[in-house]
């Protein structure tokens, strides 16, 4: 590693780690090359400097883990985002496909009102999910987590079970660049 420089990780999907250092390019093991980075930066031969923290599956460690939207009742990702409409004069509250269009607004449902102008005969409390699997409507969906890799699925209070890696960038410091010069790095490995 020349003075200053430092020895980035790329984003590798297919990678186990997420992240290589182009080890296997030189013919190393990326694992290998990790742990002896890691090594080095606990003798102060290089310095860590933080890149990402990856979020990893509690069950497997992989670090394919996709984050969606699920539903407060069942969990499911199967979610439908509605627009919803108060009507002021009667107190009507639904979902925008419950209101009839017609030519000059929306048709309140309840009333049979007329709704035209947004914010003086009508508003919107804003966007509702419906469950697909479930039929359970509400206004904010917990965050569901599931590992591509072993399948594990968390939502609400389990999310926190998921395991976290940090992945760095490494530069060689003085104490690193002194040895390097000496020719006395191989002896941290004997």
């Amino acid at each position: 590693i020349p003075k200053d420089a430092h020895l980035s990780p790329a984003w590798e999907a297919r990678s186990r780690l997420g992240a290589v250092y182009g080890g296997e390019r030189a013919g190393f093991d990326e694992d290998r090359l990790l742990e002896a980075l890691e090594t080095l930066a606990n003798r102060g031969f290089l310095e860590r400097i933080f890149v990402e923290r990856l979020t990893t599956c509690p069950t497997c460690e992989s670090h394919a883990i996709n984050v969606h939207e699920a539903c407060v009742t069942c969990g499911s990702s199967n979610l439908k985002r509605i627009v919803t409409y108060f009507h002021f004069r009667c107190g009507f509250v639904g979902p925008e496909g419950a209101f009839a269009k017609d030519p000059g607004g929306l048709r309140c449902p309840k009333c049979k009102g007329l709704l035209v102008d947004l914010g003086t005969d009508h508003d919107s409390p804003g966007v509702m999910f419906e469950c697909a699997k479930c039929a359970a409507m509400f206004q904010n969906p917990e965050i569901g987590v599931r590992c591509l890799s072993c399948g594990a699925a968390f939502t609400a209070g389990a999310v926190d079970e998921l395991h976290h890696r940090d992945v760095f960038s490494y530069r060689l410091t003085s104490r690193g660049d002194a040895a390097l010069a000496r020719g006395d790095i191989e002896n941290e490995f004997a």
